[in-house]
């Protein structure tokens, strides 16, 4: 019997452990340019210009739903502007796993299309 209860506590911890492992998603989305931001001064230091990106896509099967996102324009091809249409890697990362706090979303590189 007390094996049993051992074993039966052993089954739980490893289902709780394995909840908590993390999960990734990654996947090509199509992005449309919505504005061009140029660097900027922040606290001493100068920030890269970059581009605000809005989906232009139904929503992909990611961890986390993807609307709109801000990304350096080193990530885009060059002379990108308001109105073009992208389409860009996406990488989606949850180190806990166990709720969706936390989601790192990396977008980038993008290209035309």
């Amino acid at each position: 019997m007390k094996a049993l209860k051992a074993c039966v506590a052993v089954l739980a911890v490893a289902t709780l452990l394995a909840g908590c492992g993390g999960s990734e998603w990654s996947g090509e989305v199509d992005f449309k340019v919505v504005r061009v931001n140029p660097a900027y001064e922040s606290m001493g230091e100068t920030k890269p210009a970059y581009a605000n990106l809005e989906i232009d896509q139904d929503q992909p099967g990611s961890i986390e739903r993807i609307t709109t996102k801000a990304v350096d324009l080193d990530r885009l091809p060059g002379g990108v502007g308001v109105g073009d249409l992208l389409r860009c890697s996406v990488r989606q990362s949850d180190a806990s796993g166990f709720d969706q706090e936390g989601v790192q979303t990396e977008v980038g590189p993008c290209r035309s299309r």
